[in-house]
């Protein structure tokens, strides 16, 4: 008899100590026990307001199947779940014979309509943008030039179509303004005012498909005959540009030379270009301060949006796999939550929008497929769905190197919101201090498992209070209410 209950107890032992190494592997451990980090938040320094985030495009491809671009689920799942405030769309060309269009106004209404209905439903105050990637064939000429500032740059007439580069004749500003106006007028019919527009998608890049490119010179030129044939019409809309890469715009190298500079060293342009928008893409690496996707944003930040008084925005992104973290040379959705620091972070935007939101197949190029998500929508939810327009970032410190932390506040709504990353390999215990800060936060975490900004629990502010953020894994701290 009592070799029996010998035996129990050891098997009870053993069961205690099987279930706590199973509840181990997917809850870090007791937060006691934990190193420390301490976050200060600093209400009375203040640095740029949100405008927004979004993507481009409709639930598919613009290419495909007309019935594909607009479903009812896909709009509930981005207005009231992941939570954009900004969309982005293209202002496609006329087809001509032989050069086809992927899509056209009838095509794209149906979405845009959705959206706006969406929006209004739960009362999102929806920002509509659009960009051109080429002007209608028959205002373009052919063109010659290897660098933005290529004083040898050539234009002329000559056969030309939407596709393969190409310019915009100078000749025929005000027909692309009016084009650009008939534009205005078909999203308002709609029932939709365009927030703003770029006059031109990545101008430096001759493409295969629709593409239009400038030198710095000419879409100066562009800009100061065509904005204000725009504004007579629409005098609210928003200019934004020149949409060019940030290593060109950024880098230590090249921002002395490329379109943003030209903008600046131009007063007519620069009073005309209301934001300075450019196009980033990931380097792979955790953004300290040394990194070089920090530097580049630190650049743009110190030469270009501060001194000229302007909101910067990244206006298009992709190219990270869905898994976790970085296979080979492809940065994963660990690697965008950390880019996306680095912008809000060193760059000061105030908006972020993806590429295309979504398709039927997702790959390194969009957030979703359909309405099904992954680890790329997660990440992007926790800045989406709780960083909302009118949001100011605050000063945010850590010692932690591997920590990396924005908050802000919406005084307009009464929420905080406070995103950390920890991109390192072990659990720690955070504690918050600062002045004037929520008693406690809801809290929302993505990891590598089964964790897809998840509610946690909530968690107290405090020098003596503190919670863990594990390791490689997101947290948002929500307080004031329901983000939306």
């Amino acid at each position: 008899m009592k070799r029996k209950c010998t035996f129990e107890i050891l098997i009870f032992i053993v069961l205690i100590i099987l279930f706590s190494c199973k509840k181990g592997g997917s809850e870090p451990i007791p937060d006691p026990v934990l190193p420390q980090v301490t976050i200060t938040v600093d209400k009375t320094t203040k640095y740029q307001t949100i405008e927004g985030f979004g993507f481009f495009g409709a639930a598919d491809v613009w290419w495909a199947s007309p019935a594909l671009m607009w479903n009812d689920a896909w709009g509930e799942k981005v207005i009231n779940d992941l939570g954009i405030t900004i969309w982005r769309n293209e202002i496609f060309p006329p087809a001509t014979p032989g050069d086809n269009q992927d899509a056209n106004w009838e095509k794209q209404k149906p979405v845009v309509q959705g959206l706006k209905a969406k929006a209004d439903k739960y009362n999102v105050n929806l920002k509509f943008i659009a960009t051109v990637w080429s002007p209608p064939a028959d205002l373009k000429w052919v063109c010659n030039f290897t660098w933005a500032g290529d004083v040898n740059a050539t234009r002329n007439a000559g056969s030309v179509t939407t596709k393969n580069g190409g310019t915009l004749n100078p000749n025929k500003y005000s027909e692309y303004a009016d084009w650009l106006k008939s534009h205005f007028q078909l999203y308002k019919d709609a029932g939709v005012d365009l927030y703003a527009l770029s006059l031109q998608n990545e101008l430096m890049f001759k493409q295969t498909f629709n593409s239009c490119t400038y030198t710095s010179e000419w879409y100066n030129e562009m800009v100061n005959a065509v904005v204000p044939k725009i504004k007579a019409n629409y005098p609210s809309v928003k200019i934004f540009g020149s949409e060019n890469m940030l290593d060109m715009e950024g880098s230590d190298k090249n921002w002395p030379v490329f379109y943003h500079s030209g903008i600046k060293n131009n007063a007519a342009t620069a009073a005309k270009i209301d934001i300075l928008a450019v196009h980033g893409y990931s380097d792979g690496v955790a953004p300290s301060t040394g990194s070089a996707l920090a530097k580049m944003w630190t650049n743009h930040s110190e030469q270009f949006s501060t001194p000229m008084n302007k909101q910067a925005w990244m206006t298009e992104t992709s190219g990270y796999i869905d898994s976790w973290e970085a296979i080979s040379s492809k940065p994963g959705a660990l690697n965008l939550a950390l880019d996306m620091h680095a912008a809000l972070f060193y760059g000061n935007i105030s908006s972020w929008v993806w590429w295309q939101g979504s398709q039927g197949t997702m790959d390194e190029f969009s957030l979703m497929s359909g309405s099904s998500t992954g680890k790329k929508y997660s990440i992007s939810k926790h800045f989406y769905r709780y960083i909302r327009p009118g949001a100011v970032r605050v000063k945010s410190t850590t010692t932690d190197p591997d920590f990396f932390v924005t908050a802000y506040e919406n005084q307009g709504k009464g929420t905080h919101t406070i995103i950390i990353i920890n991109s390192g390999s072990a659990d720690k215990s955070v504690s918050l201090t600062g002045t004037g800060l929520p008693a406690t936060f809801k809290m929302y975490r993505t990891n590598s498992g089964s964790e897809n900004c998840l509610y946690i629990k909530d968690v107290a502010s405090g020098a003596s209070n503190g919670f863990a953020v594990p390791a490689k894994s997101i947290v948002t701290l929500q307080a004031g209410g329901d983000a939306l």
